[in-house]
C-alpha cells in the first residue's frame, strides 16, 4: 500500500524529484558501448482462484550494449508516462537480472492504472558515476495476457 501512496504522491506531484528528458531517444553512449533499450510491457488478466485481480503491470526492460556494460553504471528508477500520467517506479523497487556482461534486464511489476489500449512512453534513469543519462522509449504497446 505504501507503494501505491507513492506512486499516487509523485504522479500527482508531476515527478518534480526526478527530471526526465523525454526528448531523449532508445541510444545512448556509456563509456565504449552504444547502450539500446528495449521495453515489454504487459496486463496479466489471467483468473486466479482465491485472489483479487489488481491490474499489475509487468515489465521487462532489456540493456543491450556492444560491448560490456560498466560495472558502476545503475539503474536508478523508471518513469512511465501515458497522456497526462506519470509514474515512477525507484530504483529499489526493480529486479536487475544480468544476462551477459552486454545484456541486462530491468524486470517488475507493479499496480498501476494504464490503458492497456493505449501505448506508453518508458524512461529508464542511469547513473554512470556522477553522470545521470536517461534512455527513452516511446509507444510501448501493453500487450494483454490471458
Amino acid at each position: 500500500m505504501k507503494k501505491i501512496a507513492l506512486v499516487c504522491a509523485l504522479a500527482l506531484a508531476g515527478c518534480s524529484t526526478t527530471q526526465v528528458e523525454w526528448q531523449q531517444d532508445n541510444q545512448i553512449k556509456v563509456a565504449e558501448a552504444t547502450v539500446v533499450l528495449k521495453s515489454n510491457l504487459w496486463i496479466n488478466k489471467m483468473p486466479s482462484i482465491g485472489e483479487a485481480q489488481d491490474q499489475m503491470l509487468n515489465g521487462a526492460i532489456y540493456l543491450q550494449a556492444t560491448s560490456e556494460l560498466p560495472a558502476e553504471l545503475a539503474v536508478e528508477g523508471l518513469t512511465i508516462k501515458q497522456g497526462a500520467e506519470t509514474w515512477l517506479i525507484d530504483g529499489n523497487d526493480l529486479e536487475l537480472r544480468t544476462h551477459s556482461e552486454t545484456q541486462w534486464e530491468v524486470a517488475f511489476k507493479w499496480q498501476l492504472e494504464v490503458d492497456d489500449t493505449q501505448p506508453v512512453d518508458v524512461a529508464v534513469q542511469l547513473k554512470d558515476g556522477e553522470a545521470v543519462k536517461w534512455l527513452v522509449e516511446h509507444d510501448v504497446k501493453v500487450d494483454t495476457v490471458y
